[in-house]
């Protein structure tokens, strides 16, 4: 299947307001966690907290109305942002599920405090009658001698949910797939939410796209792809690495 990616130096917010109501099948985003990073000289990481919480919600509500009535949005960040952003979210969707990325890491530890080795997800939907594929997503159960289990199993049962906690190490750290960009998510953790959320030839989104790994991902998927980034070098990255994707055979 032949897919279009379009990938667009400029403001998130900007763009997303000239886009149509309900064009968008699902987002997926890893948004500045207002935690000082520099990305290239072209964004503030360092707002007043109440001024980022507002900023998010006011392309939150972008996101919300260039979703599908199918339409899902996942949104990465820390718990202590996204536990701020959560009472917004469950006024304007329904929400499914906080879920956690869980990383080993050998950076980042304190005398003080305990290690930080996860970044919350958010899984929302814009309805509650929403695309969720949990046979093509679907895991072994940890217990198939259980009477119950085989026979869901007779039953034709492709398995269970994956669980609400997803373990992937940093990009940074062991993926020959790394690029510049400081904050990268890894493509296995993003097929997850495009193979759960979105069928073949629907468009998935990133306004926030970074080293374009959702764009990558979605392009392997046989998916359409719409990724956002204000830094122009950041998007010629994008640009280079779909170049080299090729989508895999069992989705054309």
């Amino acid at each position: 299947m032949k897919t279009t990616h379009k990938l667009i130096v400029g403001d998130s917010l900007e763009t997303m307001r000239k886009m149509p109501d309900e064009s968008v099948d699902l987002i997926i985003t890893d948004p500045p966690f207002n935690i000082g990073k520099n990305y290239g000289g072209v964004y503030n990481d360092n707002k007043k907290f109440e001024e980022y919480v507002e900023w998010c919600k006011t392309w939150l509500k972008e996101c919300i109305r260039v979703l599908k009535k199918h339409g899902s949005l996942y949104l990465f960040n820390y718990p202590e942002n996204n536990a701020y952003l959560l009472p917004f979210l469950k006024e304007n969707m329904v929400l499914k599920r906080w879920m956690t990325w869980h990383y080993p890491t050998n950076t980042g530890h304190s005398n003080s405090n305990f290690t930080r080795t996860q970044h919350s997800i958010l899984f929302c939907t814009k309805t509650k009658n929403h695309k969720f594929n949990k046979d093509v997503i679907a895991e072994p159960y940890k217990n198939p001698t259980d009477k119950r289990i085989i026979e869901r199993l007779k039953n034709g049962s492709k398995g269970r949910a994956p669980y609400d906690v997803f373990q992937h190490n940093l990009v940074k750290n062991v993926s020959k797939d790394k690029t510049p960009h400081p904050c990268q998510i890894p493509v296995p953790l993003l097929k997850t939410f495009i193979m759960a959320s979105s069928d073949l030839g629907d468009t998935i989104m990133d306004p926030f796209a970074g080293s374009f790994s959702t764009c990558t991902a979605a392009k392997e998927l046989g998916r359409n792809s719409i990724g956002i980034d204000i830094n122009p070098t950041y998007v010629k990255i994008g640009k280079e690495r779909l170049a080299k994707v090729r989508p895999l055979e069992k989705f054309t």
